[in-house]
């Protein structure tokens, strides 16, 4: 009688890893989709709060311009374009209310239309805007001129 060869017999961990290969494929072509969407909406949402922090502070900076006597609106709404400038040149529009020498408050509105400026606004925020308005007491009174 002949001794049996002691072989192992194949492992059947080879054989399921052979065809696990393309469902590995497949599991990471359905992840993948949904982790990038996550990735572009985090990345759009910070670029909206970024952008609304921009409008806050050009409006203020406008307003600080325009309270002091003499001032124009053309001053303040070419503090506004400094401020914007630091992100989007277009996009956004100034609104400076009418400066009189009795008026007791400056009145700056900065409006961005959020799909003008947006890398993935109409998927993820369709026709947003973003309004701030920063109202300031003037220095303006009816005596400053006559000391």
């Amino acid at each position: 009688m002949k001794p049996r060869s002691r072989c192992k017999p194949r492992s059947k961990r080879r054989r399921t890893g052979n065809r696990r290969r393309g469902a590995a494929a497949v599991e990471f072509a359905i992840c993948a989709n949904i982790f990038f969407v996550l990735i572009f909406t985090c990345m759009e949402f910070a670029r909206m709060n970024m952008i609304r922090n921009l409008a806050q502070d050009a409006a203020y900076f406008a307003a600080r311009r325009a309270m002091v006597p003499g001032a124009t609106a053309e001053e303040a709404t070419a503090a506004a374009d400094e401020v914007m400038s630091m992100m989007t040149n277009t996009g956004y529009e100034v609104n400076v209310e009418e400066l009189d020498e009795d008026a007791p408050n400056v009145v700056v509105t900065v409006t961005v239309d959020f799909d003008e400026i947006a890398l993935f606004a109409p998927m993820f925020l369709p026709n947003a805007t973003i309004e701030s308005t920063a109202r300031i007491r003037t220095e303006r009174y009816d005596g400053f001129y006559e000391q």
